[in-house]
Formats: structure tokens, sequence, C-alpha cells
């Protein structure tokens, strides 16, 4: 997908939590995964639809004009931006490397939205942005804790 309003972004922002929450589920339901890593699947694929209904509800209430504004072109030619475009395969994952990709993938969106409030034109852009971007390293923040704390036990 290619953004180019902020309407896009936040599009594109549901559909990425959408397919990690797809693949992560996926990876829960394989018959060969244990019950601990199942266990972790689960988690944080419907942590991932809750971001996901988390950014719906952010183009829902956002200020229209905002929404069809342009941003700058962030997403052509951004090899960071073409691999949160792919469906990852959590198979054969062990904890350490499930928890590191998902951990990367949130963290290049992370890296878009702190790159994008700074290039924001307008004031209700980079308050979008920064909404997003709060939310974002709030949600990121608590599923490291409980991923923390899962495996601690």
């Amino acid at each position: 997908m290619k953004a180019e309003t902020y309407r896009d972004l936040i599009e594109w922002t549901q559909q990425l939590h959408g397919h990690l929450a797809s693949s992560l589920e996926a990876g829960a339901a394989d018959s060969g995964t244990g019950e601990r890593m199942r266990a972790l699947l689960q988690y944080l694929g419907e942590h991932e639809r809750r971001i996901q209904q988390m950014v719906l509800r952010f183009e829902q209430q956002a200020d229209i004009q905002v929404l069809d504004s342009w941003v700058y072109d962030y997403f052509t030619d951004n090899p960071r931006v073409r691999l949160l475009n792919t469906r990852p395969s959590f198979a054969g994952l062990d904890y350490g490397a499930l928890c590191a990709m998902v951990f990367d993938l949130h963290n290049d969106a992370l890296d878009l939205y702190r790159y994008l409030q700074g290039r924001a034109e307008t004031a209700g852009g980079r308050e979008l942005m920064q909404d997003l971007l709060a939310m974002e390293e709030h949600e990121t923040l608590r599923l490291a804790e409980q991923v923390q704390r899962s495996q601690d036990l």
C-alpha cells in the first residue's frame, strides 16, 4: 500500500496490526507449537487486534481536513516499510526470536511516526502523528511488560 494522506497512513497502520495479528494467530493454531509458545502467540495476536481497533478509532475521531492532508512520501523505496508490508511467519521461532521480531516491527512503526511527525506541515498533522506515536509507544511498552512477565513464569 502506498500512503499518500494521513487517512491512508492510518489504514496502512490498521492493516499492519491486522496482518501481524493474523500471522500470530496462525502460529498459535499450528499443531507443532508448544503450549508456552501457543499462549504467547495467542496473547500477542489478541494485543495486535486491540491495537488495530485503537487505530480505527483515530480515523473515526480525527479531523477530516487532517485525514485528507498529504504526507511526505516516506513509503517509496524504503526497505523498512517494505518489511512492514510483508506478512511475517513465526513458524519455528523460539521465544526470544519471536519477541525480537514483533518488537522490531513495532519499533519500525514508531520510527515512521516520529519521522512523519517531524515532517508534518500542519499543527493537525503533527498532533495526529504525536497521538499515534504515543499510543504505539504505550502499547509497545505494555506488550513488553506482559511478555517479560510471561517469560518470568
